[in-house]
């Protein structure tokens, strides 16, 4: 799936370089830093050495479309996991590790394209100050050679793009639900008002299914914590 791949020491952001450049399909961007790391909702990303930042080009017309972070947040579980790791998908498009996150997913539109972020903390062993973050080193006690990372990375986000173009969200819902961080607790979602609710799952359509106290709703847009405990 990956024809071609461009590995820079600095950019300001591999989304961005992916789409102003007029790079083949399927071109795999990947920085060792980023000046201008961005995630969901134009939020800042620390980019810092250490870590893999990477964007890749597919092209636009997939059914269920939408569902992409999660099929791409899953094949970052499913590398994980590969490597020993107990990872969780928090809905919409992270992953995270003993709580804390490890990975985010970004997906954009172009007008034919389908841009594809990924952000992956590897080896840092630190992180700005009120970032939850964690990285694969400090989870392990040891360092990753990055190459070795990606490659095998690539594969298992091939495997899993790979499904669900040919068989839809539909053939990954019930593993991506199996990896829900928070599943069957009481959460809150800001949508920016906040739901509270039981998170029972994902809708076929990748929503987020909430037990309120008005019963099921199905959410497409928030940002979800567990509700603390007074």
């Amino acid at each position: 799936m990956f024809e071609s791949l461009l590995w820079l020491e600095e950019v300001g952001s591999t989304q961005e370089f992916l789409k102003t450049k007029n790079l083949p399909m399927h071109t795999v961007v990947v920085a060792k830093r980023q000046t201008s790391g961005r995630g969901r909702m134009g939020r800042s990303w620390d980019s810092r050495e250490g870590g893999l930042y990477l964007s890749f080009s597919l092209r636009a017309g997939f059914k269920d479309e939408q569902t992409l972070p999660l099929v791409v947040a899953y094949g970052v579980c499913q590398y994980l996991r590969s490597e020993g790791f107990k990872p969780a998908v928090k809905w919409v498009n992270d992953v995270y590790l003993q709580g804390s996150k490890v990975c985010g997913v970004l997906t954009e539109k172009t007008k034919d394209r389908l841009i594809v972020g990924v952000g992956l903390n590897v080896n840092q062993k630190e992180f700005p100050a009120g970032v939850e973050a964690t990285s694969m080193a400090l989870a392990s006690g040891k360092e990753y050679n990055l190459v070795d990372v990606l490659l095998k990375l690539l594969d298992f986000l091939e495997g899993a793009i790979s499904t669900f173009a040919q068989e839809g969200f539909k053939a990954l819902k019930e593993h991506i639900e199996n990896l829900l961080l928070f599943k069957d607790q009481e959460v809150l979602l800001y949508t920016p008002e906040p739901v509270a609710g039981i998170m029972k799952g994902i809708g076929e359509d990748g929503s987020l299914l909430l037990i309120t106290s008005e019963g099921e709703k199905r959410f497409f847009v928030g940002d979800l914590t567990l509700r603390p405990r007074w």
